[in-house]
């Protein structure tokens, strides 16, 4: 389905089994963005999910032209990502949320004023409800795009809640490999090497999210460790 392009924000969100979380999410944004009247259209990325997401997406697609939903066989958080931008980065501007809803828009505001000054303006999670494990790989990434790419790296290089100029998303998209584990590390890494401008902001969270304190497993472990692969790859790409 083509995407009218005449929309000023496209939002990606990419799903999986999230259907507890989508209504309130979809509530919540749509009363901030109408209030600010902003013209936004959702671009919801099913990445194969198995409750009853699509089918609650379908039915708010059904009643509103401002919702979009592709839906993919699961492959996976980063390629479903890199999908919405893909549909999204003609337009002229670019958020990207999860659907998990655990940030909550009300920091927005503070990114659409400053936007025109930025190239891309990045959420700061100030309350992260993540186990040891998560935090200090989370720190890491952060050490490592310092090292590799130089400047002064974003303290949260990985935040889902991040706002892009279209354009230059659009020149960062080809470099990014399609099965990345972490696109959106390489995309900030990409800003960076770049001295693109980019601005931290902090993004509260929202009230429930204690009750979903995320922990490290297996898959999130063995992902750290090909998104640490795919930074280094990246990097001598870049530097070629």
């Amino acid at each position: 389905m083509p995407i009218d392009m005449h929309k000023e924000l496209q939002i990606v969100v990419p799903v999986y089994n999230e259907a507890a979380h989508l209504e309130a999410l979809i509530d919540d944004w749509c009363n901030l963005l109408n209030k600010m009247s902003i013209d936004y259209r959702f671009l919801f990325i099913n990445d194969g999910s198995t409750d009853h997401s699509l089918d609650l997406l379908t039915a708010y697609g059904q009643t509103s032209p401002d919702i979009l939903v592709y839906s993919q066989a699961n492959a996976g958080h980063g390629p479903a990502v890199l999908a919405g931008y893909h549909h999204a980065c003609e337009a002229p501007w670019v958020l990207h949320i999860d659907s998990d809803h655990q940030l909550t828009p009300g920091s927005f505001p503070e990114f659409w004023r400053m936007r025109e000054e930025y190239d891309l303006l990045l959420g700061e999670r100030r309350q992260k409800f993540a186990a040891t494990g998560r935090r200090l790989i989370s720190s890491a990434s952060r050490t490592i795009l310092r090292i590799l790419f130089g400047g002064a790296s974003p303290k949260d290089v990985n935040c889902p809640y991040r706002l892009f100029r279209g354009p230059a998303l659009a020149r960062a998209l080809p470099h990014i490999p399609p099965n990345s584990f972490a696109p959106n590390v390489l995309l900030t890494a990409w800003f960076v090497h770049n001295r693109m401008r980019v601005l931290s902001i902090p993004v509260p969270a929202t009230e429930n999210i204690a009750a979903r304190k995320s922990r490290i497993n297996a898959y999130f472990l063995r992902g750290s460790i090909r998104a640490l692969r795919q930074t280094l790859a990246f990097r001598f790409r870049l530097k070629r």
